[in-house]
């Protein structure tokens, strides 16, 4: 596994999860340059939370050789109540699960949780 995590900064400079409702949300590029054929764990504390309730792919920069989900169980949980996965997908005709280099890819996300 190999990504590192950049949370953005919003129109006023802010780079801290800010409250929106009951939650607070995070807007975070992660540049990944190796996938995990289990998924690119994501942690809530490289975010700034102690846990996750939403995750959205808000923009992505994935090579035309894969595309990227958010993991989910067929129960529609996450990889924990405190982390979730990015899975990479081969577009090589196996739609096998991506494990390796897979050039320096950037995935935008928008993550609600708990401090």
């Amino acid at each position: 596994m190999a990504h590192t995590v950049t949370v953005l900064a919003d129109h006023k400079g802010i780079t801290r999860p800010k409250v929106v409702g009951d939650e607070y949300v995070v807007n975070a590029s992660l540049l990944v340059t190796t996938a995990a054929s289990g998924g690119e764990v994501v942690t809530a504390t490289s975010l700034g939370l102690s846990s996750i309730s939403c995750v959205s792919i808000t923009g992505v920069s994935v090579p035309a050789t894969h595309q990227v989900a958010v993991e989910i169980t067929a129960a529609g949980a996450y990889e924990s109540s405190s982390s979730f996965a990015l899975l990479f997908t081969a577009n090589d005709g196996t739609n096998a699960a991506a494990d390796g280099d897979i050039t320096d890819t950037t995935v935008r996300v928008r993550v609600w949780g708990n401090l």
